[in-house]
C-alpha cells in the first residue's frame, strides 16, 4: 500500500457545484445562532467547538448549499489536526476545505471567502515546508480568522 496522496482533495461528484448553485440558502434564526456562535469559537481558537456548532447549520442544510458549511467545518478539523501535530490530517483537511471553498464568491452569508481561502493557501504550504516533525512550528498568524458581518438581510 503506498503513501496518502496529500495534495487532493476528496472529491466526490457531491462536492462540485455549479455557478447556478451556489446561492445563499436560508437561515433559521436557529441557523444564524449556531453559525454566528461557531464564527465566534472559531475566531476564538476553539475550532473543535466550533466544528461542532458550524455542524449543526449543515445538519440542516441540503446540498449544494451545505457544501459551505463543510468548508468551514473542514477548515476547523484542520486546526484542531494541526494543534494535535497531526500532518495527514491537517493536510487533508485543508485541502478538503479549500476545495469546497474555492466554488464560492469573494464574500457569502456574510464571510469573507476570500480571506480564507488565502489562509488556507498560506497554511497549506507553510505545512508542507515544515513537514510532520516540525509542525510545532506553524507561525500562529498564518491561522485564519474568519471575518464575518451578518448579512442586512439575514
Amino acid at each position: 500500500m503506498g503513501s496518502p496522496d496529500l495534495k487532493s482533495a476528496r472529491m466526490k461528484r457531491a462536492y462540485i457545484i455549479s455557478a447556478a448553485e451556489v446561492v445563499e440558502p436560508p437561515m433559521s434564526a436557529e441557523d444564524w445562532a449556531d453559525f454566528e456562535r461557531g464564527v465566534a469559537l472559531f475566531n476564538g481558537w476553539e475550532h473543535w467547538e466550533s466544528h461542532e456548532a458550524w455542524e449543526q447549520v449543515w445538519r440542516r442544510h441540503a446540498e449544494p448549499s451545505r457544501i459551505f458549511f463543510q468548508g468551514l467545518i473542514q477548515l476547523a478539523a484542520a486546526y484542531h489536526q494541526l494543534r494535535r501535530g497531526i500532518y495527514h490530517g491537517t493536510v487533508k483537511h485543508y485541502n478538503n476545505s479549500y476545495f469546497k471553498l474555492k466554488q464560492f464568491p469573494a464574500r457569502f452569508l456574510g464571510v469573507d471567502v476570500d480571506a480564507l481561502k488565502r489562509r488556507i493557501e498560506q497554511g497549506l504550504a507553510a505545512v508542507e515546508r515544515l513537514g510532520p516533525e516540525r509542525m510545532v512550528e506553524f507561525p500562529r498568524e498564518l491561522v485564519a480568522k474568519v471575518i464575518y458581518s451578518r448579512p442586512q438581510d439575514g
